[in-house]
C-alpha cells in the first residue's frame, strides 16, 4: 500500500469576531426559522432559474450543471435561512460565500477519512460514505443560496481530494480479449452469412414449385 498522503489542514481566514457572530446569528434566528402558515409569496421567473441561465453567472458551470432548483429539492428552511443569512451578514458575495462553505465540507470530509484506515482509502466501501456526505453537503449549500450544482469550484474541490487521498489507488487496465474469443466472434457472423443464403434460396425454390 502507498504511503500516507497527508493533506494539510484548513487554517480559517476569518478573524475569531467573525464566527462568534455567525454562531450568534444561527442562535438568534431559530425564533424566526418557525414555519409560518402564511402562503409563501411566488417566486419570479429570474428567482426560479428558468431557462438555461444561471442564476448567477460568477459561479463557472459544467456540461452537468443544474440551472434551476425547484422548491420540492431545496433542503429545509431553517438550515437554508441559516447559511442565507450567515452569507448575508458577510461582505462576501454568494459564490465567495459558497466558496469558503466548501472548505467546510472539505474539512469534515478530511476528519472523516482520518477516522479511516490509509490501508482503506482504496476501498470503496470504506470511504463512500465520507464521499458520500462532501457530495450532499455541497450539493445542500449550493441548492440553498439558489446556485447551480455542480459547478468549476465543486469540480476543483474533488480533484484536491482525489489527489490527496486517492491518487495512489490502483486502476484496472482494460485488456484485449484472448485470440481465439476474437476469432469465434469474426467467424460466426461470416459463416452464418452463407447459411442463410442457402435458406432463402432453397424457401425460394420450394415456393415456385408450389405455385
Amino acid at each position: 500500500m502507498s504511503p500516507h498522503v497527508s493533506s494539510p489542514r484548513l487554517r480559517p481566514t476569518w478573524s475569531p469576531s467573525f464566527w462568534v457572530a455567525c454562531m450568534v446569528l444561527m442562535f438568534g434566528r431559530l425564533q424566526a426559522l418557525i414555519p409560518s402558515e402564511a402562503t409563501p409569496p411566488k417566486r419570479s421567473d429570474e428567482q426560479r432559474g428558468l431557462g438555461n441561465t444561471p442564476l448567477f453567472p460568477g459561479v463557472p458551470t459544467t456540461p452537468l450543471t443544474t440551472t434551476s432548483v425547484s422548491i420540492d429539492e431545496k433542503p429545509p428552511s431553517s438550515t437554508c435561512e441559516v447559511y442565507c443569512s450567515i452569507c448575508d451578514e458577510t461582505p462576501l458575495s454568494r459564490v465567495q460565500c459558497y466558496s469558503e462553505f466548501l472548505k467546510y465540507c472539505r474539512t469534515n470530509f478530511q476528519n472523516e477519512m482520518g477516522n479511516v484506515n490509509a490501508t482503506d482509502w482504496c476501498m470503496w466501501d470504506k470511504v463512500k460514505s465520507p464521499y458520500n456526505n462532501f457530495s450532499v453537503c455541497s450539493e445542500e449549500i449550493a441548492e440553498c443560496l439558489t446556485l447551480p450544482w455542480p459547478n468549476r469550484l465543486v469540480e476543483d474541490m474533488f480533484v484536491e481530494i482525489h489527489s490527496s487521498f486517492f491518487q495512489e489507488c490502483p486502476t484496472e487496465t482494460l485488456r484485449d480479449p484472448p485470440p481465439n474469443v476474437i476469432f469465434a466472434l469474426v467467424m460466426t457472423p461470416i459463416c452464418l452469412i452463407p447459411a442463410m443464403v442457402v435458406l432463402v434460396v432453397l424457401k425460394t425454390k420450394n415456393g415456385d414449385r408450389r405455385s
